[in-house]
């Protein structure tokens, strides 16, 4: 939305549209009644024009699903700032990483037809394939399609070639092939990290066993089945359309349109097919009549069987309503000025997504309050799973807590673990400015308390040759590797590191996006405030949270992304 565009006229013109595409029913929803449910999806309706108006967004779309039943489905806004085409149930949106959910139930359909496995070597379809790794000899040879799809190969996020950093978009092909020169992060199958490469090379290995581009067997065998006309992952479809939303993303008067990531981040579609698309994951992977993917594969994609919130190509959060357990499966998508929100709950047999031209947390609260009250008014009220008050706890020994104390490091947040005299710990989140409490069960089992009450456990694993100690947190995404500590040793402190040392930056598509400092502590370098617990040769580093620091090119590389030396 163009800053010219105020608040005031931004609400009047997307009223003015509230009536396209809208269907809105005031029957009863889940055992709500049909004013009541009216009542919900219009405060919905004013939150998301409200967070519109504050955070930039110009286009939005949202889908609510019942069983099989569309129960809300509406565009605002422009497809632009402040011009474009006006957002109906049939605008192309660009949903980034919510497209691995689609690209599961296209490896599982190639598994059902007999030309693929599961838990088979990737080697047996891609002999040719390769990838660095410090921890095994033919790390290849271990990895399978299962742990590609649930995110435990040991990839990094970004490739060297088509990322989310680069302006261009080469080939698909070439981006695969640059991912054997990538280096795995972990030992193959061991932890739980999300990675954009594991899919896309899923997908490839799909396209070279079925002869077909990915996004051709897409369109064949789960779009037009699902009747799914809008959705599409070949940019020459999508480009040429006029009703498609622009990404906007702050500081870029353009954001490229195509994504390199054609597999884990490729596919456009609208809300009224994702309604479709909902109902399908709903029902099971049936369609009206058909069962379009096998129960058991359905179950396998669900099943989350590694263990971790996140299965193959969906995530889980578990909550608990009344007294009813409840599961809700959802993906998320963010990038090239998009983002997506994408939640289905078979217990309550409702599914919910909304998509948006501006990756903001504004776009990402879309649906929260939806969701807890038609599950409350379905189950009851919210409660803990499990209150922490049922735990009983220990208390640590000085010198046991002082191995947990320092900085930690993961995903989504840098944690300091801080210390003190009778063994009680605190996890503070940096730029969060608030602490929370560690609760011990046993020495290498903890939790924390988040703001609804539900307890969030973590189990220490101790550090091992090359690997600092990591806590693995129920919650995958918040999992922590330990970055230093007040114990830590004095480091190598080689002369040759002299000749890094500086400030870079990182560009995104042609942009100095970032800032990061190489820097001396202590006898160990340090980039962005990150060690490099590990120097495998000269000039090739380790980070430790296990990203590769490579400075032996003319331009130096940091998790795949180019560091270039700020001018002295």
């Amino acid at each position: 939305m163009a800053s010219t565009l105020n608040r005031r006229s931004f609400l009047g013109r997307t009223a003015a549209l509230s009536a396209m595409g809208l269907v809105l029913a005031s029957r009863a929803f889940g055992g709500m009644p049909g004013h009541e449910f009216s009542s919900v999806i219009e405060a919905e309706r004013r939150s998301v024009i409200s967070a519109m108006a504050g955070s930039g967004i110009s286009a939005a779309s949202v889908c609510l699903v019942q069983g099989d039943e569309p129960r809300w489905v509406e565009g605002f806004g422009q497809t632009t700032a402040g011009a474009g085409h006006t957002v109906d149930v049939g605008t192309l949106f660009s949903i980034q990483s919510t497209s691995k959910n689609f690209a599961a139930i296209a490896v599982l359909l190639a598994v059902q037809d007999g030309l693929l496995e599961l838990d088979t070597p990737i080697t047996r379809y891609l002999p040719e394939f390769a990838v660095n790794s410090r921890f095994e000899p033919a790390p290849q040879e271990r990895i399978t399609l299962r742990l590609l799809l649930a995110n435990r190969a040991g990839f990094t996020h970004e490739a060297p070639v088509g990322n989310n950093y680069e302006a261009d978009s080469p080939s698909f092909e070439a981006h695969v092939r640059s991912i054997a020169t990538t280096w795995l992060r972990f030992p193959v199958g061991e932890r739980y990290r999300y990675s954009n490469l594991g899919f896309d090379l899923a997908g490839y290995v799909l396209e070279r066993v079925t002869g077909m581009p990915y996004a051709q067997w897409l369109r064949e065998r789960l779009f037009a089945p699902l009747g799914m006309k809008d959705s599409t992952a070949t940019p020459a479809e999508y480009l040429k359309r006029a009703d498609r939303a622009l990404g906007s993303q702050d500081g870029y008067a353009v954001v490229p349109a195509v994504t390199p990531l054609v597999v884990s981040g490729g596919v456009w579609t609208s809300a009224r097919d994702m309604a479709t698309y909902i109902a399908f994951q709903l029902a099971g992977g049936r369609h009206e009549a058909r069962q379009l993917l096998a129960p058991a594969l359905w179950d396998e994609m669900h099943g989350f069987g590694l263990g971790g919130d996140y299965g193959l190509g969906v995530m889980r959060t578990e909550r608990r309503y009344g007294t009813t357990p409840v599961r809700l499966l959802h993906h998320r998508g963010g990038g090239f000025g998009f983002g997506c929100v994408f939640t289905y709950c078979p217990e309550a047999r409702f599914g919910f997504a909304a998509m948006f031209n501006r990756a903001t947390s504004a776009g990402y609260g879309f649906g929260d309050a939806l969701i807890e009250q038609l599950l409350e008014s379905r189950f009851g009220p919210r409660a803990p799973r499990l209150p922490a008050s049922a735990l009983g706890t220990i208390r640590l020994s000085p010198g046991r807590a002082r191995t947990y104390a320092g900085s930690w490091i993961g995903r989504n947040a840098r944690v300091d673990i801080l210390d003190s005299v009778d063994g009680r710990l605190r996890m503070r989140r940096k730029g969060a400015g608030t602490e929370t409490s560690l609760g011990f069960v046993d020495v290498d089992e903890m939790f924390t308390v988040d703001t609804h009450g539900e307890v969030v456990a973590y189990r220490h694993h101790a550090a091992t040759a090359g690997q600092p100690a990591h806590l693995e947190c129920a919650s995958g995404e918040e999992s922590l590797d330990q970055n230093d500590g007040p114990d830590l040793p004095p480091g190598p402190d080689r002369a040759h590191w002299i000749h890094w040392l500086g400030r870079y930056h990182i560009n995104q598509w042609g942009k100095s996006s970032m800032t990061v400092d190489v820097e001396h502590r202590s006898g160990w370098l340090y980039i962005d405030g990150i060690r490099l617990v590990v120097e495998a040769e000269q000039g090739l580093f380790f980070t430790s949270d296990g990203e590769a620091v490579d400075f032996r090119g003319a331009i130096p590389t940091w998790r795949n992304m180019l560091l270039r030396r700020d001018a002295k």
